[in-house]
């Protein structure tokens, strides 16, 4: 026959007395909690707004104004970005140069899945032909934001080139 194990009474005994004094803690620290939030203690002041000084923002800033001269083409350049004439329609993104037209247009067919369309130059140095992969010239820095952010989300390298 099989004994059956019984738990011990002071086991039992012991468990709910942690359990009791585990609600006793919880509640007393609740009361603490009540009292000490709602009652204001005797013979302290209570900061009045008097002494505070106050700012208006809204009254206080327009009197601060400070005049800034510059050019007519950089407050055209601040009002539309789009004509930051040191990037924009100069500017080209060189993805690759290949000794082979063939992994030139490779790379060229693989940006055009992208969204991008390249263009492949052959350009010769010490009498060696190489292939180069360009993007552009942008016409806009939003168009050229968003070229770069394509080629870096899909881990293609590239280097800003100013066209000539």
């Amino acid at each position: 026959m099989a004994q059956r194990k019984t738990t011990s009474p002071w086991v039992w005994a012991f468990l709910l007395l942690m359990l009791a004094s585990f609600v006793a803690f919880v509640l007393f620290l609740d009361q603490k909690i009540v009292s000490s939030g709602s009652a204001d203690k005797p013979g302290q002041e209570i900061p009045s707004s008097e002494n505070k000084p106050t700012i208006d923002f809204y009254s206080v800033l327009p009197q601060r104004e400070v005049e800034i001269t510059i050019s007519d083409e950089e407050r055209a350049a601040i009002e539309n970005p789009s004509i930051n004439k040191d990037v924009v329609g100069q500017s080209t993104l060189q993805v690759g140069s290949f000794h082979s037209a063939a992994e030139a247009d490779s790379m060229k067919a693989q940006l055009a899945f992208l969204g991008l369309e390249a263009s492949v130059k052959p350009a010769v140095i010490d009498d060696v032909t190489w292939h180069r992969v360009q993007l552009g010239p942008f016409h806009s820095e939003t168009s050229l934001s968003r070229a770069k952010n394509l080629l870096i989300e899909n881990e293609i390298k590239y280097m800003q080139r100013s066209a000539h």
